[in-house]
C-alpha cells in the first residue's frame, strides 16, 4: 500500500493524524506521511482516505 497526500488540497483538519497517528502527522499546515503502513493499519489508514474533507489522501495498493 502506497499512502500519498496532495498538499495543494490538504487543509490540515488532523483527522487522519488521529485515525492512524502512526502513519500521518501534521507538519505545519499540512499533513505529511510519515512511513508506509503496515497491513495492520491498512484499515485505518483506509477510513481516513475516505473521511478525507478534501480528499486529499489517495491510496495505491501495491
Amino acid at each position: 500500500m502506497t499512502v500519498t497526500i496532495d498538499a495543494t488540497r490538504c487543509i490540515g483538519c488532523g483527522m487522519c493524524a488521529c485515525a492512524a497517528p502512526g502513519v500521518f502527522r501534521i507538519d505545519g499546515k499540512v499533513s505529511a506521511v510519515l512511513r508506509p503502513p503496515e497491513s495492520a493499519e491498512a484499515s485505518r489508514v483506509s477510513d481516513a482516505a475516505n473521511g478525507c474533507p478534501v480528499n486529499a489522501i489517495r491510496i495505491q495498493r501495491n
